[in-house]
C-alpha cells in the first residue's frame, strides 16, 4: 500500500523501510500521533530527495528554507539561529531533530516557547544585554536621522527598565521569564520567533497534523 501517491513504487517502499520501525519510538517522546509523525516525516523524506535517491538526511540550508516557508519568518538572523539551535551547527538535520522543531512550531507551551525564545536571543550564551537589545531594536527602527535614533535609545532603556529587575545590564532567564509570565504577550520582546495562531493551523492543515486542528479536535 502506498503511503504517498505523489511518489512512485520505489520510493514509497524506502520510505517505509526507512522509516516504518522510526515512527513509532518517535511518537512515544513528542506530541503527535504516529500518523502525524509519518506526515512529518514524509514531508522529510521528500526534501531528503533533492539531495540525490540515496540520500536520507536534509541539509541544514533546507531546514533553514523550512524555517522560513513554515513560519514566514523573513528576520534571516533568528533563521540562522534557530537553525543552529536545532542542528548544534552540523550541516545536516537528522528526523529526529526536524520532528522536535515542529514541535517547537506548534506548541502552546509558554514554558516551552520562553525557554527557546531566550536562547534564540541570548546567541552567545552571556544573557541579554545592552548591546543585544540595540541590535534589536535597530531592526524595529530603521534610519539614521535623529528621531528615529532618539526612539531607539527611548526603547532601549524602556526594554531595559522593562526587564532588567536587578539592573546588574544583564536580562537572565529568571528575569525574562519572570515579566513574561505576567505579560506573555512580551514572549516576544525581541523580534518575532514563533508563527502566529493563523499560520499554525496552515501548517496543522498543510501537514495533516490533525490533532492541532481545533475543529477537529471538538469532534
Amino acid at each position: 500500500m502506498k503511503v504517498d501517491l505523489t511518489m512512485n513504487d520505489r520510493n514509497n517502499l524506502r520510505f517505509q523501510a526507512l522509516y516504518g520501525a522510526l515512527v513509532p519510538q518517535i511518537a512515544r517522546q513528542v506530541p503527535f500521533t504516529e500518523p502525524e509523525v509519518s506526515c512529518l516525516l514524509l514531508i522529510y523524506y521528500k526534501y531528503s530527495l533533492q539531495n540525490g535517491p540515496s540520500s536520507r538526511r536534509i541539509t541544514n540550508v533546507q531546514f533553514g528554507k523550512i524555517v522560513i516557508g513554515f513560519q514566514q519568518l523573513y528576520d534571516m538572523d533568528v533563521v540562522d539561529r534557530i537553525v543552529t539551535l536545532i542542528t548544534g551547527d552540523r550541516k545536516y538535520v537528522t528526523p529526529m531533530e526536524f520532528i522536535q522543531y515542529m514541535t517547537i512550531v506548534m506548541t502552546c507551551d509558554i514554558e516551552r516557547k520562553m525557554d527557546f525564545a531566550y536562547m534564540i536571543y541570548d546567541k552567545f550564551g552571556l544573557g541579554i544585554n545592552r548591546e543585544v537589545i540595540s541590535n534589536a531594536v535597530e531592526k524595529f527602527f530603521p534610519g539614521e536621522d535623529d528621531e528615529v535614533l532618539e526612539m531607539r535609545l527611548d526603547m532601549v532603556e524602556f526594554l531595559i527598565l522593562k526587564f532588567d529587575e536587578d539592573q546588574d545590564g544583564i536580562i537572565t532567564f529568571d528575569e525574562y521569564k519572570s515579566v513574561v509570565l505576567r505579560q506573555p504577550h512580551l514572549l516576544e520582546f525581541l523580534g518575532p520567533i514563533f508563527p502566529s495562531k493563523e499560520i499554525r493551523q496552515v501548517i496543522a492543515y498543510c501537514s495533516a497534523l490533525y490533532s492541532h486542528i481545533p475543529e477537529l479536535i471538538t469532534m
